[in-house]
This record gives structure tokens, C-alpha cells and sequence, in this order.
């Protein structure tokens, strides 16, 4: 892998562990807030990423629509009890216990429901952008 020496400061060794986020893989994020009581998953839609071994991710074992998983993990009034049980407050920040996360149970629809749905969510988003333009224009 080449990058670029001046990067975002990280030092030329530590580049080398950090973690590859394909499509689909979602990475944790532990800050807590107001709408996030124990940190939240981000759920990679962009393109093939890097992310600081600091923070755990995940990655399906089996299809899984981004666009969907996305505004899934989004919803706190799902994902406030799965996290409230497999997080664990760290130095600065939430962190994930992933033994835990994996006893976690989540009932999602089939893949082909995730698609209708997830471009329904990608439709609606292009939708709402294009009348903000409208609007500040």
C-alpha cells in the first residue's frame, strides 16, 4: 500500500495496522451524546476506507444492503439496548465488547426487502438535497 508521507500525521509504522473498511463494514464510533447514549456504528457506503485500529468494526458474514444496514444503525431506539449491553466505558470514549455484541439479537428483513427499502432511504436523501439547493438558491 503507498501513501503519502504527510498524510494526516500518523506516523509511517502505525499506517501499516490500521484497519481496510470495504462497502458494507461499519465502524464504531464510541463518543457519546444526546441522540447517541453509547456511541453509534457507522456503516460504510463511500468506498474502500481506512480506519485507526483504536476502534472496532465489523464486517456482514452474509448480504447485507449498506444503504439499508446505514439508516439501521442509525435508530437509537433500536440500537440503545443492543450497545447498552455490549459497550464498556473506556479511558476517553465507549468501547465495543465484541463478545458481547454477538449475543446481540437484531431481526432484519431479507435482502431483497433491505434493497427496496435502502434505495427508498438513497431516494428520499437525493430528494430532500435537492430542494435544500433549491432553497438557498
Amino acid at each position: 500500500m503507498k501513501y503519502k508521507k504527510d498524510g494526516n500525521g500518523s506516523a509511517e509504522t502505525s499506517v501499516k495496522s490500521y484497519k481496510v473498511l470495504r462497502i458494507g463494514d461499519a465502524g464504531f464510533e464510541g463518543h457519546s451524546n444526546k441522540q447517541f447514549a453509547h456511541g453509534r456504528f457507522v456503516v460504510n457506503t463511500r468506498g474502500i476506507g481506512l480506519m485507526s485500529p483504536r476502534f472496532s468494526s465489523i464486517r456482514p458474514v452474509s448480504m447485507l444492503n449498506p444503504l439499508f444496514t446505514k439508516k439501521l444503525f442509525y435508530l437509537e431506539s433500536i440500537f440503545r439496548p443492543i450497545l447498552n449491553q455490549s459497550t464498556k466505558l473506556g479511558t476517553m470514549m465507549n468501547e465495543l465488547v465484541p463478545e458481547d455484541f454477538f449475543k446481540q439479537v437484531i431481526l432484519i428483513p431479507g435482502i431483497e426487502e433491505q434493497n427496496k427499502i435502502g434505495n427508498l432511504f438513497l431516494d428520499i436523501d437525493k430528494f430532500i438535497t435537492l430542494h435544500q439547493c433549491k432553497l438557498e438558491n
